[in-house]
């Protein structure tokens, strides 16, 4: 896995390391935000467990072991020697969403509304084209997101259907962006 600069100073997105990011993951999810963050994620309430930091190392290493396997990539948000989120691509369809799916997470609040979503999304779109020379991009959002639904409106994405509720009873809307 390679890293990519971003046009924002000290801002890069590099390879997940459990061992350097899931202090900063465990971190995100004890705060007094981390319910709210993991409800934004689109994990419902009953899914939601106590972070740990044996929890958060084994999320990142399945991460790398997806990428091993050639269903995601996965890269680290990284303001100088801090990490403050991920994005990930998923290279194979789900259930829930066709592939390339791109999804992001500002983990860090006080990093979020400052426009790194919007520049780091930016890239990923860029090397989903460039790169893997794909012009079909497709995410979702929880449909209550306001937030996920701009920045993705922002690139282009369109509604892909209509809003379905999963069986946890949250309301999710698939997008799409097709690239000229």
């Amino acid at each position: 896995m390679f890293h990519i600069k971003t046009d924002i100073p000290n801002l890069i997105l590099v390879a997940p390391n459990p061992e350097r990011d899931a202090p900063f993951a465990h971190k995100w999810f004890t705060s007094e935000y981390g319910k709210e963050t993991q409800l934004l994620m689109g994990n419902a309430e009953c899914e939601i467990k106590p972070s740990t930091l044996d929890s958060e190392t084994a999320t990142l290493q399945k991460f790398i072991d997806k990428e091993q396997k050639r269903e995601q990539l996965t890269w680290m948000i990284r303001d100088q020697d801090k990490t403050i989120g991920a994005i990930w691509i998923e290279l194979i369809d789900t259930p829930e969403v066709k592939s390339p799916a791109v999804h992001i997470l500002i983990g860090d609040k006080d990093y979020r509304g400052k426009g790194i979503g919007k520049e780091v999304m930016g890239k990923i779109i860029q090397y989903i084209n460039n790169d893997l020379k794909l012009r079909d991009i497709y995410s979702r959002h929880l449909a209550k997101n306001k937030a996920a639904k701009g920045l993705l409106e922002s690139f282009g994405f369109l509604n892909d259907g209509n809003t379905y509720t999963d069986k946890n009873k949250l309301e999710w809307q698939n997008v799409h962006l097709y690239i000229k």
